[in-house]
């Protein structure tokens, strides 16, 4: 069965050509039974099917064709269809991955470049400038270059006759039992459990990224009172050690011998007194053998220092927080 369609149809941009107030063309008669038309665009075709005779005429032609063709077996290709294909596809080796690295980075390099670029405009664009899909500034690039350039004006001129003949041809819609047909040859993979998928994607290695991000500074003034604290004392013992050495009767090797004897006898006080408080200590509660444990274990020290750092950390957060981020006044000047 042959229908002769409507002799206009719609632009590419959605709207009626002139002829179409009289009649409805048929690229839109199909749509119109697909239900593939808003609702806002269904309206007045119903109402204009109402009153042409040629229209509704036409579309229940329509809608025996559709009905033909939804009758019709499905051809399925010859045995051995999908072999012959295959064995007539050249598939080129495998480029190594250097290989193909190196050849990205000469391609953006050339990009780059003003004398790299073609003289001429790709295919792609001039698609899309046909079909309106550039943006206002890339157009007015094409349509200056094809003003000046015949190859690609002809090129252009080219894709319109394609796209207008494209645009042309019927629409055929499947089967109702092909969607069916391809879902059910789709395999689902078997549904994992929320709980699992979490635990699977989430590693120690993520996690320990996750604590570590919380510690890293994210302001500029952040870093600047990390620095700053880092550089602090560098400074002070720089500014110390100039002020005693630029005094005149001050030598590095009396400073040294003064501060070695003033550390040693601190140091022997302090000693005395920690073993005697120690000693004691021990004996009335008769913990002796846990103190010289202790005291003998090297891991004293390093367990000593990482609380320091541990309270210094903390206490340079409560300083941050309460000096500098909290600042209800800091547009008023405190000369």
């Amino acid at each position: 069965m042959t229908m002769k369609p409507a002799p206009t149809r719609p632009r590419k941009d959605g709207r009626m050509s002139k002829h179409i107030d009289t009649h409805v063309s048929a690229e839109r008669m199909q749509a119109f039974l697909e239900g593939d038309l808003p609702t806002g665009e269904r309206s007045p075709i119903e109402e204009h099917l109402a009153s042409c005779v040629r229209c509704s005429a036409e579309l229940d032609g329509w809608r025996v064709l559709f009905a033909d063709l939804a009758g019709l077996a499905a051809p399925a290709p010859r045995a051995g269809f999908a072999d012959r294909v295959m064995a007539g596809v050249e598939i080129s080796a495998p480029v190594p991955l250097g290989a193909r690295l190196a050849a990205r980075v000469r391609a953006g390099v050339a990009a780059l470049s003003p004398r790299a670029r073609p003289g001429h405009v790709e295919a792609d664009v001039l698609q899309d400038f046909v079909e309106g899909l550039l943006p206002a500034r890339r157009v007015a690039r094409v349509r200056a270059h094809v003003d000046t350039c015949s190859t690609c004006a002809h090129e252009l001129e080219s894709w319109r006759v394609v796209m207008g003949t494209l645009g042309r041809l019927e629409r055929y819609a499947p089967s109702e039992a092909f969607a069916a047909r391809v879902l059910a040859a789709v395999r689902a993979p078997a549904a994992v459990p929320v709980a699992a998928r979490a635990v699977a994607s989430t590693t120690a290695w993520d996690y320990a990224l996750v604590v570590a991000r919380r510690f890293v500074p994210r302001t500029r003034r952040a870093w600047a009172a990390l620095s700053g604290f880092a550089v602090t004392p560098a400074a002070i013992f720089g500014l110390v050690l100039y002020a005693v050495f630029s005094h005149p009767t001050l030598t590095p090797q009396a400073l040294a011998s003064f501060a070695l004897w003033q550390l040693t006898d601190l140091f022997a006080l302090g000693w005395n007194a920690v073993v005697g408080v120690g000693l004691e200590a021990a004996s009335l509660l008769g913990a002796d053998s846990l103190f010289d444990l202790v005291v003998g274990s090297p891991l004293v020290v390093a367990g000593g220092a990482l609380a320091y750092s541990a309270v210094a950390a903390v206490a340079l957060r409560v300083l941050y927080t309460n000096l500098i981020t909290n600042r209800r006044y800091a547009h008023v000047s405190t000369r």
